[in-house]
């Protein structure tokens, strides 16, 4: 039988060789190629992953340090036994840097869950607002909240804990409701503090730090203060609301109990809340 001839004459063993090499080749600069991609896209990633963290852990020491001033604030005035200065504001260095204060006090704002619909309609109003806007917000608050609370008259510290706001923060949960009673409301609305409004007048005097302080301005059991800590370096802001329930004095079995009960622990505050009179 005779052999079959080479399909592509002169073509020898070296000549096959050296096309295998020729494919191995292209083969490892694919394979060289495909690395390389992924390294960059690794290496981004790791520079983007390393940013992130030095931005969380920025935000995190500045929540420390903020959270640090509070305590250092509510300390303060229980050793005190006074009311902070209306509206005081001022700077605490913590760790090597400052966190901003201010310091209200919580009761004598407008209840948000107590007040009627019409009671509250009129505590809009007193902020600024035109009357049909103000009966409009009240309409939608009182109607998320689930209308008058028992007594429909300011002064029945009862709520329905299943309706009632939990947080300012609720109302960016109603809808139709106007932005800037809202931003109103998120700084002189309270959730915490029971009792009917006063007027716009008692936000504005220099009293107004005292309300829900003994006599003279001393501190009593049940005094309520707001404490917004701002931290200079990220612009955060972050409220907390404390209940003073009295510096009495533990056993040495019971430890060192704090004399604030604290009804919001640092939730951040947008800074675009404020609300001036």
């Amino acid at each position: 039988m005779r052999r079959r001839a080479d399909p592509v004459p002169g073509r020898s063993e070296a000549d096959r060789w050296a096309g295998q090499r020729g494919y191995a080749l292209l083969l490892t600069l694919f394979l060289l190629a495909i690395g390389t991609a992924v390294g960059v896209t690794v290496v981004g990633n790791g520079l983007a992953a390393r940013k992130l963290a030095r931005s969380t852990s920025v935000a995190l020491g500045a929540e420390e340090r903020a959270a640090l001033a509070t305590w250092q604030v509510l300390d303060g005035i229980a050793l005190s036994g006074r009311a902070p200065v209306s509206g005081q504001a001022g700077q605490i260095a913590v760790d090597g840097g400052t966190v901003g204060i201010r310091v209200m006090s919580e009761a004598g704002r407008i209840d948000l869950n107590g007040l009627s619909r019409q009671a509250l309609a009129e505590a809009i109003k007193a902020l600024g607002f035109p009357e049909r806007q103000a009966v409009e917000s009240a309409g939608v608050i009182a109607a998320w909240r689930g209308m008058d609370p028992p007594g429909a008259d300011g002064k029945d510290l009862r709520m329905n804990g299943r309706t009632a706001l939990w947080s300012l923060e609720d109302l960016d949960a109603i809808a139709g409701l106007d932005e800037g009673v809202k931003a109103c409301l998120r700084t002189w609305g309270t959730v915490h503090a029971r009792g009917p409004f006063l007027g716009r007048q008692s936000l504005e005097q220099q009293g107004f730090a005292n309300t829900g302080f003994g006599g003279g301005g001393g501190l009593i059991v049940g005094s309520m203060l707001r404490v917004i800590a701002v931290d200079p370096a990220t612009g955060g802001q972050f409220r907390t609301v404390a209940l003073f329930r009295g510096n009495a004095r533990p056993s040495l079995k019971q430890g060192v109990a704090s004399p604030w009960l604290v009804l919001e622990w640092m939730r951040p505050v947008s800074g675009g809340s404020d609300c001036h009179l």
